[in-house]
């Protein structure tokens, strides 16, 4: 009967110390900002020459189509090749920008892809302009507000970069209320 009861016992505690593993903590140091993340190599290198060879033929049909050059240069982008994904998102703005009724938010979001190519680039001043384009173009969407935020606080703008986080708060708090450790061409800052 002991046995039973010191098998209990240890049994509850291990499940309480493997329960204990599961409880969230805080994190205490700041999140890592890198811009490219969500486009890795890896990302759509399975189906890349089938998107590729259909967009190819969209924009072969249509080089007037800002949707199908922003389309190619997200899945570019996926793949790492991101000097063509520039000149496509480039080529779309120029598109876009000559089209009368053309969505200033989806605009807005080709600039700031287009920023943060140009960021990994280390192309930083062309990389704020492209988000203050996106912050005429949507002004309140938040990300353009971020990317620019952090640009300026890299650049050492800090009245400029506070500015910008204090209008980003307001629209999107639970981002812009983290601290971010600037990633810069793999260095961090």
């Amino acid at each position: 009967m002991l046995n039973l009861s010191f098998r209990l016992f240890s049994g509850g505690v291990l499940l309480v110390c493997c329960l204990s593993a599961c409880i969230p903590v805080p994190m205490t140091a700041p999140e890592l900002y890198r811009p490219l993340a969500d486009f890795t190599p890896q990302d759509g290198l399975y189906d890349f020459e089938t998107q590729q060879a259909t967009f190819n033929v969209a924009i072969d049909d249509n080089p007037n189509d800002p949707d199908a050059h922003f389309a190619r240069a997200l899945l570019y982008m996926g793949v790492g090749r991101y000097a063509s994904a520039e000149d496509d998102l480039t080529a779309a703005i120029k598109v876009a920008e000559k089209q009368t009724g053309y969505d200033s938010e989806r605009l807005a979001s080709i600039y700031v892809h287009r920023g943060l190519i140009r960021w990994s680039d280390e192309k930083v001043e062309l990389a704020i302009d492209d988000y203050s384009r996106a912050i005429e173009l949507a002004p309140k969407n938040w990300e353009g507000y971020f990317h620019r935020w952090l640009a300026y606080h890299f650049e050492g703008e800090e009245e400029k970069a506070e500015q910008d986080r204090k209008r980003g708060l307001k629209l999107e708090p639970d981002v812009f209320d983290k601290e971010y450790v600037l990633r810069y061409d793999g260095i961090v800052l």
